[in-house]
């Protein structure tokens, strides 16, 4: 008798071990993942562009100290240097593209690029692989080459401007084959712009959700050895924050201690902001007139390139970020030596 309720005893908890969940169980864990469904959706976007951003810094670091340092080898990597008078820079054929090329890649290690025995260079550079300033179409038969960690490398023929002004555009593809493949923003769905009613708050605020940043982003190769970031970096703190230094009444060099847009650092540096009075706005801006050398050379860019043509306003930028009664400025006699610098090299 004593063994028969055992057994049954024995058998009804075995039972219990099968016992489904109740309805109240079941939306709870639902309830759950949800919740974390919704959290990992939220954080996709600014990890995407935290990427973007690692990745246009380690482009900019390599391309800027490649070409410093081809550019002090001599004239065997100086794509302005013309031993040959005949030399073409058109834009099917640029002498100074092929010697830019073989440059960086001096510097840069490179998946497609490699020195021969001999130490002559069996490259893909080539003179005629030119991608045009208008930064509209980015062909792989025109990739000048690729770097190791996948990054596609693009160059324009030489551009020129006033007073000698000379430069050359570097094009990163910072994720090679991935999409989007873009030089400007590009939208989920396949929408543009104007699918969207900016005057609209709420689609305002669901076009900034649906943007896709570029991965394709382009450096201005000056003559004199420097280098300046263009386009969507100088705007977007997604991709490029910077400061710049100043000097007080003492002459001791200070730094602003807020974070700007590139360009925004640069207005407030050649002192585009009226810092008089408790509110201070831009001043009158005549863009005939170049505060920086961006300007100068955005100038010097055909008009109807992605590079330029839909760049903002600096009256857009937000003013107030821009600390108060500070004494700042930069020559307006040496256009390329205002001190601005980009958060990353100071951190």
């Amino acid at each position: 008798m004593q063994r028969m309720k055992q057994k049954k005893l024995k058998m009804k908890k075995n039972n219990n071990k099968f016992k489904g969940f109740t309805l109240a169980e079941v939306l709870m864990a639902l309830s759950i993942i949800g919740i974390l469904m919704a959290l990992a959706l939220t954080t996709i976007k600014p990890a995407q562009k935290s990427a973007m951003r690692y990745l246009y810094i380690s482009a900019y670091n390599a391309v800027s100290q490649s070409y410093y340092n081809a550019m002090l080898s001599g004239n065997e990597f100086n794509p302005f240097s013309q031993a040959d008078p005949s030399e073409e820079h058109s834009e099917e054929n640029d002498a100074g593209a092929e010697r830019l090329c073989k440059g960086l890649t001096s510097y840069i290690n490179t998946m497609s690029n490699e020195r021969t025995d001999d130490g002559d260079f069996a490259t893909t550079c080539s003179s005629t692989k030119i991608t045009s300033q208008l930064a509209d179409e980015f062909l792989d038969e025109k990739v000048q080459f690729v770097a190791t960690n996948g990054m596609k490398f693009y160059i324009s023929n030489l551009i020129t401007g006033p007073d000698d002004l000379k430069f050359y555009l570097v094009f990163v593809d910072l994720n090679g084959n991935a999409k989007p493949n873009s030089f400007v923003y590009t939208y989920k769905g396949g929408k543009t712009e104007d699918d969207y009613d900016t005057s609209d708050p709420d689609d305002l605020e669901q076009m900034e959700k649906d943007r896709i940043e570029p991965d394709i982003y382009a450096f201005v190769l000056l003559w004199t050895g420097r280098i300046l970031p263009i386009g969507i970096p100088e705007y977007d703190k997604n991709i490029l924050t910077a400061r710049f230094i100043y000097y007080d009444n003492q002459n001791e060099m200070q730094h602003t201690n807020k974070s700007l847009a590139y360009y925004q650092a640069k207005g407030a540096a050649w002192g585009y902001y009226n810092n008089s009075g408790a509110d201070p706005q831009p001043t009158d801006y005549n863009p005939d007139e170049p505060f920086s050398m961006n300007d100068v050379v955005r100038n010097a860019i055909d008009s109807e390139s992605n590079i330029v043509k839909d760049f903002p306003n600096l009256r857009q930028l937000d003013p107030l970020a821009i600390e108060k009664n500070a004494p700042y400025h930069c020559s307006n006699k040496d256009l390329e030596s205002c001190y601005v610098f980009l958060d990353e090299y100071r951190m």
